[in-house]
């Protein structure tokens, strides 16, 4: 009898009958650690809303159709091991770690360190310019994306070639434009952030407050071949490091150290990051890449990546550009061919000159 009035009492109590809870961040990191020893994962304090908005819409990972190949895949011996940081030791922007702190930036975060890395790079370190997120995100407009919902990372190169790109640190950073949005502290609510309206003006406290004439510009913007990990390698030892597109799953915010690779957890979003190098640990071959997320994350800052698998798809949309070191400046400084009250005083005098003597 107790058995029939169940069978006739749970459809009419499902609707209140508790599903199953997602596993905990603590329960995640157990089940990490226990399944593979590629890399280390620590319990990492993060809501669900957090997680998303430090990453992007996952459309923006995907290479567009028409977007231009560029690159060369030299027949070369390549290293086994490389770092960018030792390569170009006087690229202080290389070793830098920056924080998009509450908005999905990361793809603009990319754009802006590989650009700075690259005119370091090709000025032999003689111009070493921070260059800002803040005018690619909120310039950039459409043809990039959404803004902190994200956002294309080649579309963010071509904005640098075509409409150039001024200077600006992080949160109450130097330069024309620093990052307006500041780190979530632990311990707070950490609420999303929404794109910032696009400024033509630099912060009163920067010398050269001119933000047309602090424009620095790109001669090409390219995806290099889509899966090549010979093609990111060449151009990363010959031009520095590049931007690069990938899945992330829950389990990436709980890495701690070591080669990463997915392992469990849902599809969170897509990301962008910078390639700076690799190498192999513990037989397992690796990306060096920097993320954007504060020293706090991963190996201060940096991690490592599985390479040659495209885990998460980290090797199919990889971008690069080439830097227009000649044109910083002087083309804001051409005055159209007219003349200056000072030209045509000294035009004066050495026409009186001439005929006095």
């Amino acid at each position: 009898m107790r058995l029939l009035y169940l069978i006739f009492l749970l459809p009419a109590c499902s609707s209140f009958i508790v599903p199953n809870p997602a596993p905990t961040s603590r329960a995640l990191v157990d089940h990490i650690n226990s399944v593979q020893t590629s890399w280390l994962a620590v319990h990492n304090d993060i809501s669900d809303e957090e997680m998303r908005f430090k990453v992007m819409d996952v459309q923006f990972i995907e290479p567009q159709e028409d977007d231009p190949v560029g690159g060369e895949i030299v027949p070369e011996p390549l290293p086994d091991t490389f770092d960018s940081r030792d390569q170009w030791p006087n690229c202080s922007s290389i070793k830098m770690i920056r924080n998009q702190a509450t908005c999905g930036s990361c793809w603009a975060f990319g754009a802006a360190e590989i650009i700075s890395d690259r005119i370091c790079i090709q000025s032999n370190g003689s111009q070493q310019p921070v260059i800002s997120v803040e005018d690619i995100l909120s310039c950039c407009g459409s043809s990039c994306g959404y803004g902190c919902k994200g956002g294309y990372s080649l579309e963010a190169l071509k904005f640098w070639n075509s409409k150039g790109a001024v200077t600006g640190g992080d949160y109450g950073g130097s330069g024309c434009q620093p990052y307006s949005f500041a780190p979530c502290k632990k311990g707070t609510t950490c609420v999303e952030g929404t794109t910032p309206s696009c400024k033509t003006t630099c912060q009163k406290s920067y010398q050269n407050a001119v933000y047309q004439k602090d424009k620095h510009f790109g001669t090409s913007a390219y995806k290099l071949v889509s899966k090549s990990v010979v093609a990111i390698q060449t151009e990363i030892y010959h031009n520095g490091p590049v931007e690069a597109s990938f899945k992330v799953y829950k389990d990436f915010y709980q890495y701690e150290s070591g080669v990463y690779h997915y392992v469990s957890g849902d599809l969170v979003g897509g990301h962008a990051v910078k390639i700076i190098g690799w190498g192999t640990e513990g037989g397992e071959d690796y990306w060096l890449i920097a993320n954007s997320w504060g020293t706090s994350f991963g190996e201060k800052g940096f991690f490592k990546m599985r390479r040659g698998t495209n885990e998460c798809q980290i090797e199919g949309n990889v971008v690069a550009g080439v830097a227009k070191l000649s044109d910083h400046g002087e083309k804001f400084d051409d005055d159209d061919g007219s003349a200056s009250p000072y030209n045509f005083v000294l035009c004066t005098l050495m026409t009186l000159l001439y005929y006095l003597y």
